[in-house]
Parts: C-alpha cells; structure tokens; sequence
C-alpha cells in the first residue's frame, strides 16, 4: 500500500476519510482500494469520540469497500463479536458493581473476556508491589511476553493490574468499558471497607448521656480564595490543632467534613475544655499571611442512639445548629452542658446567659451560654438564630 506523505494527506478532501472527529482531525484514509482495506484492519483499533462518531465512520468504510468491490466478511464478523463483548462489558459494568470480593471479579472478568488465566492483582504502598489474590507480589509481563497488564490508577496512584492475553483489550471501547466495570467493583470494595471499618469505630463510641462538640471554620470561603492550593495544607493545620484539643480532654472525634468536626466527651466538662483549649491555640498560633482564622464552636448534651454509622438523634441536630449560631472565636453552650458541669466547672470559666433562641427544626426554643474567659473574646453580635429573647446583658 502506497504510503500517503503528509503533503498529499493534506491534499484530500475529508470524504476521502472514514472517519472525521469534531475537531477536523482526520483518520483511517479511504481514498484508494489498498487504504480502505487497511481501514477495515485497523478499525476496531480506533478511538472515537462516541458511538455515533464510530457509526457515521463504520457507515463511510462500508460505502468505500462497496464501491471498490471488496467484501468485508471478516470485518462484519469483529464487528458483531465486537458488539457482543461490548454488550458483555456493559452488563459486567452493572454486574461487577455488586461483586465483593477479588476472587469473584477474577472469575467474571475471565468468562465477559474470553481469558481463562486472567489475574487481577492489587497494588500494596507497603510493598511497593502489585499483589495476586493470596498476597504474594507478582511481577508485570514484559514487553515481548504474549501477555500484556492494562493498568488502573486512583488519584495517580497504582490502583489494580489486569494480566490477560494481548489480543483480550484490542478494541479501545471494550477496554473502556473493562476498566470501567473493574473501578466501579474495586471502589465498591474499598467502600465496604471502610464502611465496615467505620461502624467497629462507631461501636467504641461512648453511650448514655454524653457531651457533643460541632466546630467550623468562620469564612472558610474566603479562606480558599485567599490562600488558593495552599488552603489544603492550613485546613490540616487546623485539623491537627483540634485533635490535639480534642484527644487532651479525653474527646473522640466522630466525623470531619470539610472545614467542620464532630467531636463526643462523657463528661461536660472535658468538652467545655476542648472547646477552650481551642481557641486559645487559634489565637496563639500564627497563619499564614497573617490571616484571621476564627473557629466557631457549638456543644449540647443529651442522650442520642448509637448506630454502626454513627450518632443518631435530636441531640446532634441541638449541637449542630448551636454551633451554626456562634460566631468566629465564640463558643456557645446549651443549658444542658450548663447544668452539666455545675457545681465543678472548669477554673477561670464562666457563662454567660445569652436567653432563648429558636432554631430551624428544633421543636422548642434552647437557652444559649456564652463561654467567657479572660483570655478569650467577650464581644459578639447576637446569635444566628430564627429569634431571641430576654437576652442576658
């Protein structure tokens, strides 16, 4: 076949290509007979943009061999087994969705493909190895070997390698859909984990009456548009100094999100600590670009229910919604932390009554504390409630 130097490519006009995609890039020539059976050949390795670009391109070199007399049997053939293992793969995306462990998506990855020593093996930072299925590192085949190791990451780290026969994942669109299917098993695994790993943590939680602590970051908004790619570094700065506070107390943490954490305590008092100690290292810490970063903080008591998936309860919306009332640097109780703590309350603590609040979704208005210190803030606007009233001075 007469090679086409990019001069005379150039010189075509786009019927004289099966395929076109939306960017005027221009493949698989049909401008001759030799072309378009080496279009036919390599058709199956083509990648286009969707299914409707790979039907318009199919139609184009069908048309092309017709008016060139050829016959293309064994191209219709790859086509419909093309079809088949695409249908295949998309049953597989929704089938391996629901497979729980690696043994089961080796054996159903080996029937969709055709390949009966497919393996698939994990990636272990500790060994700094892929894994088979009984732990053991596996070496990758290499390049002159008759198989081949299609490789998947997460977030740019290795994630899984599939070990199947060369000729297996030809076809760009079926290894799409493989990949595909096999990452939506393997995050379905990981997910399982972790939930499984989350509801043992959970069943360590204290139980009965307990103290709650919600915290967020005042601003945190402006904070990303100031600090940019380096907010990810402060947020764990942030992070860190809570723990510290949280764990010195005898705290738990429950659950972070984002810039907000969820904390538990047995005892009233070593919430209300925690919550101190917390500010009074914000305030002592220096950040970056001298920025003000001001933690609000908000802590209720009272019985919730404990499930493997965490705290469950009117106690946690009370705390939460407490905390959505504070302001940055402030601290903000609820009469049952108050009578909590009475008769030993932390050294140097008062509190402040601050009067009846009535928040969103709560049945009945709560009496709001502000927690006072000499070397805390004293000054805040009100509340960031519905309403209030018979505020204390």
């Amino acid at each position: 076949m007469p090679q086409l130097d990019g001069k005379a490519r150039a010189e075509l006009p786009d019927s004289a290509f099966a395929y076109v995609d939306s960017r005027g890039r221009r493949r698989l020539p049909i401008n001759d007979e030799a072309h378009v059976r080496n279009a036919l050949a390599r058709f199956n390795q083509t990648s286009f943009e969707d299914e409707a670009a790979r039907d318009r391109a199919r139609t184009r070199l069908l048309r092309a061999a017709k008016k060139y007399g050829i016959v293309p049997i064994g191209f219709m053939t790859g086509q419909l087994r093309s079809q088949s293992r695409q249908a295949a793969a998309g049953q597989a995306v929704i089938e391996l969705g629901g497979i729980g462990t690696p043994e089961q998506l080796e054996a159903r990855l080996r029937t969709v493909l055709g390949d009966p020593t497919l393996s698939v093996l994990y990636w272990s930072e500790s060994v700094g190895a892929y894994l088979d299925g009984t732990g053991q590192a596996a070496a990758l085949p290499g390049e002159t070997d008759t198989r081949t190791a299609t490789l998947l990451d997460r977030f740019g780290q290795p994630m899984t390698a599939l070990v199947h026969d060369r000729a297996v994942l030809k076809d760009p669109d079926l290894a799409r859909s493989v990949t595909a299917a096999v990452r939506l098993a393997i995050e379905n695994q990981w997910m399982h984990s972790e939930i499984q790993a989350r509801a043992s943590e959970a069943r360590t939680l204290p139980t009965g009456f307990v103290t709650f602590l919600f915290s967020d970051i005042e601003d945190s908004t402006g904070l990303v548009q100031r600090l940019g790619e380096r907010y990810e570094r402060f947020l764990g700065e942030v992070r860190r100094l809570l723990r510290a506070a949280i764990a010195a107390t005898g705290g738990r943490e429950v659950e972070v999100r984002a810039d907000e954490m969820f904390a538990v305590f047995e005892q009233a008092k070593a919430g209300v600590e925690a919550a101190v100690a917390i500010q009074r290292n914000v305030l002592a810490r220096s950040w970056p670009d001298r920025l003000p970063v001001r933690i609000r903080i908000g802590l209720h008591a009272g019985q919730p229910t404990l499930t493997d998936t965490g705290y469950l309860g009117l106690a946690v919306h009370t705390a939460s919604r407490i905390c959505f009332a504070s302001h940055g640097g402030q601290i903000l109780l609820s009469r049952a932390v108050v009578e909590a703590v009475a008769g030993a309350p932390p050294a140097g603590i008062r509190f402040k009554d601050l009067g009846q609040h009535q928040f969103h979704g709560l049945p009945a208005p709560e009496a709001l504390f502000q927690v006072e210190a000499d070397d805390l803030p004293a000054t805040f606007p009100p509340p960031r409630t519905f309403a209030a009233s018979a505020a204390a001075t």
